[in-house]
Parts: C-alpha cells; sequence; structure tokens
C-alpha cells in the first residue's frame, strides 16, 4: 500500500508557525508598502495632479466643509488625516484644507491584496515546516500524484508512484502527451503537474523561478475549484458596496472634500475584479475537465469537479455595465 494518503492527511493540518509567520509577512509587507509606496506615490499624484500639497507632519489645518460653514481647526497625521493645501497658499500662516484625505482607508485594499500576494510567495520559498503555502502545494501533489495512481493501478505501492514521478519528469514534450493520454488526463494537466514536481525537486535560486510553475499547478488544481464561489460572491458584494457609497454621495452625505470612503470602494471593487479575472485565467477549460475521472484521496472533495462560480462571468459583465453605460440624451 502507498503512504500517499497518509502524508496527505498529514499535510492538510497546519501549524501556528505557518500562519503566525503568514499573518507576520502580510502586517510588515503593509506598513512597508504602505510607507515608502502609497505615501511617495499619493504625494506625488496630489502634486501633479490637483497641484497641491500634502501636509500629514502633524501641524493643523483650517477645514471648511462646506463654503458657508465655520472653520474646522484639524491635526494631520500620516496614517489617517492628511490636508491637502494649495501649492502657493494667500496666507501661509493660516492653511487652509481643500480636501481631507485619509491615506490608510483609501489605500488598504490595494496594499492588503498586494501584502497578501508577497506572503503566498516568500512562504512558497520557505522550508515546508514554517512555509504555508509550500505546504499547501505539496499537499495537493500528493493529491493529484495518487489520483493519476488509483487510474492505472488501483490499489498502488510507493514505488509505483515513484515511477509515475520519473515518467512525468523524465519524457519528453512527446512522451508527455502519449503518457498523458495513457493516464486519461489532459496534457496541460500534466504540464502543471511536471512543473510543481521540478520546483519541489528544486534548490536555491531555481526554487524562485520555478515557483510560478508551483503556483499555476495550485491555483489550477485547487483553489480555482475551491474558491471560485467565494470570489465571485465577494465581487457582488464590493458592487453592492460600491453602489450603495457612490449613492451616498450623489445625495451630498458624503462632502466632495473628503474622498476616502470613494477611493476604498473603488480599490476593493478594482482588486475583487482582478482577483476574479486571475482565477478565470487558472480556471481549466470545459474540454479539459469533460475527460477527467476523479478519485484518489479524498472522494469528497475531487480536485476534477467544475468551479461552478466561473459560470457567473456574465452576471459580473452585466453588473460591471452600470458603472460604464451613459445615460440617453
Amino acid at each position: 500500500m502507498s503512504s500517499s494518503r497518509k502524508t496527505y492527511f498529514e499535510l492538510s493540518t497546519h501549524s501556528a508557525a505557518q500562519y503566525i509567520i503568514f499573518l507576520a509577512i502580510i502586517i510588515g509587507s503593509s506598513f512597508l508598502l504602505f510607507r515608502f509606496v502609497g505615501v511617495p506615490l499619493m504625494e506625488e499624484f496630489f502634486h501633479r495632479l490637483l497641484r497641491a500639497n500634502a501636509i500629514y507632519d502633524g501641524s493643523t489645518a483650517y477645514y471648511f466643509i462646506a463654503h458657508d460653514a465655520k472653520p474646522e481647526i484639524i491635526s494631520t497625521n500620516i496614517y489617517t488625516q492628511w490636508a491637502i493645501v494649495d501649492l502657493h497658499p494667500d496666507n501661509p500662516n493660516k492653511i487652509e484644507a481643500k480636501y481631507l484625505f485619509n491615506p490608510s482607508l483609501s489605500l488598504f485594499p490595494l496594499i492588503f491584496n498586494l501584502s497578501i500576494v508577497f506572503a503566498a510567495l516568500i512562504t512558497g520559498l520557505l522550508p515546508k515546516s514554517i512555509g504555508l503555502l509550500r505546504q499547501k502545494i505539496y499537499r495537493e501533489l500528493v493529491n493529484v500524484l495518487d489520483n493519476i495512481a488509483v487510474k492505472l493501478y488501483g490499489e498502488h505501492t510507493d514505488r509505483e508512484l515513484e515511477e509515475i514521478v520519473d515518467n512525468i519528469l523524465v519524457n519528453d514534450v512527446r512522451r508527455l502527451h502519449d503518457y498523458a493520454h495513457t493516464i486519461d488526463m489532459p496534457y496541460s494537466d500534466l504540464e502543471s503537474v511536471r512543473a510543481a514536481l521540478l520546483w519541489q525537486n528544486s534548490m536555491g535560486l531555481t526554487t524562485l523561478l520555478k515557483l510560478p510553475g508551483a503556483i499555476k499547478f495550485y491555483m489550477r488544481h485547487y483553489f480555482t475549484i475551491q474558491y471560485s464561489n467565494t470570489i465571485l460572491g465577494l465581487v457582488y458584494i464590493g458592487a453592492a458596496a460600491l453602489i450603495i457609497i457612490i449613492g451616498i454621495r450623489g445625495l451630498k452625505f458624503i462632502p466632495g472634500t473628503e474622498p476616502s470612503i470613494i477611493l476604498f470602494a473603488l480599490g476593493l471593487e478594482f482588486i475583487l475584479l482582478i482577483t476574479y479575472a486571475v482565477m478565470v485565467m487558472y480556471t481549466k477549460q470545459d474540454d479539459d475537465k469533460s475527460n477527467d475521472k476523479g478519485g484518489g484521496i479524498a472522494a469528497n472533495a475531487d480536485y476534477t469537479a467544475v468551479p461552478s462560480g466561473i459560470k457567473g462571468a456574465d452576471d459580473v459583465e452585466n453588473l460591471l455595465r452600470m458603472f460604464v453605460s451613459r445615460p440617453k440624451k
């Protein structure tokens, strides 16, 4: 009997250290991206496009929420309160803020999601004992190899699994096509398995260079299947939030001089749509799915299942037309 089933279930359990390291990388990356990328870029944005300066050094500024309103005295800080002022104020001793800007709120969707990507890449390079993504890729590789072995041998031994790995790694492209036909598996799937095996056997800088292939394997064989409906649901939630916030802005409940919440909603929907687009790009084609049989380690978690959420692409397109269509004259 093969030990792959035992290995699969062992790899399905993650340690606290893996989650702590993953979270620490997200927090650290978020701070570094905000402080050394986000802040300079937003300063340049205000300077170039609005012809204004961003004040966040702790000084105070006068802010008029409306032309006929009494001024408020606001204290600036780098994280939540920027005063956007004229480049050449009439009275340098009395700074008047044209806009109030909350960089943490506005940049949160972009920075947080970039930090998740960095955390995934880094934990894909760390040793399996502390690398969250690395263990997840190993787990799915064991699962797919076991599925192949079940198709060929039924109950199988570790030696037979090693023969499958050797066949995948040693064969050239032509023979790999023939082997894909033998095991009744789409060539594109087998090619992604080969990329993951090459990454698994690599060391040093080669591990970094082959990591994209391993991530493609994980996305194709697990992530797009398990989380397609979740991602699609989040896209709708983001669109709903954007509609509400823009509607409230249209009713003048959000001042035009405080655009942070609008930028947050736009950034959130942008990131969710990018995530959905990436998921669609990594999803198996319909003709690939029709050739797969399933089976293997986890019968209730067949890695060849059709991700029903992808079928909602037309609904997403129709939803987005609301934001780009022009009213008839």
